[in-house]
């Protein structure tokens, strides 16, 4: 009688031997600020380098939409993406005059240099040195799991589709692609995030 090898049997009478990465599974939820408002933005980039744009939405602790934007940066990579949008957030939300308790970022890069004061490249310096002048001592940067980031994920990924400039004032005012995460940050309904152990 024959017997059917897997895979591994075959691996292993080859001498190799592999090793599997497990995947662990953490629920993640976009959290409000407890007071004033919070900031969200993410960079997207087509390629890397490629087009690329910003978007992100400053919000209050009932996750009402204040405003939000979405910005078309031409040719660019990932950290170019990420640092004009910190900036335009944050110019936006001094504009407007709003404080900010809190600003959420997906790029652990960027909230690393902030953190350290120093810059990861003189491609993003003078948007780096903007938002950090900008940066309130009562405010807190903070990196968040993309899954947590996801409006400010879709206002970046439409600027580059439209390759337009806009500003959002409201959630009516919204792309549409853009209202769904809003509404399931809303209820507060949990995300599911695999990473490997």
């Amino acid at each position: 009688m024959e017997t059917a090898w897997s895979a591994s049997q075959v691996l292993l009478s080859y001498g190799f031997t592999y090793h599997t990465l497990a995947k662990q599974t953490k629920l993640v939820r976009w959290i409000p600020p407890v007071v004033d408002f919070c900031l969200n933005v993410d960079g997207a980039s087509k390629g890397n380098p490629g087009l690329c744009g910003g978007g992100g939405c400053i919000r209050d602790k009932h996750d009402n939409v204040l405003l939000a934007f979405s910005n078309y940066y031409g040719a660019g990579n990932s950290l170019i993406a990420e640092a004009r949008a910190l900036c335009v957030g944050l110019r936006l939300a001094h504009f407007v005059g709003v404080r900010l308790s809190a600003i959420y970022s997906d790029s652990s890069t960027l909230v690393q240099s902030m953190h350290q004061s120093k810059c990861p490249s003189w491609l993003i310096h003078r948007w780096w040195r903007s938002s950090r002048d900008l940066l309130d001592n009562g405010s807190s940067l903070v990196h968040v799991f993309r899954e947590t980031n996801q409006v400010a994920d879709w206002l970046a990924n439409h600027a580059i589709y439209t390759m337009c400039n806009e500003v959002f004032w409201g959630f009516k005012c919204l792309p549409y692609a853009c209202k769904g995460p809003l509404l399931i940050d809303n209820t507060g309904l949990l995300n599911i995030r695999l990473s490997y152990c």
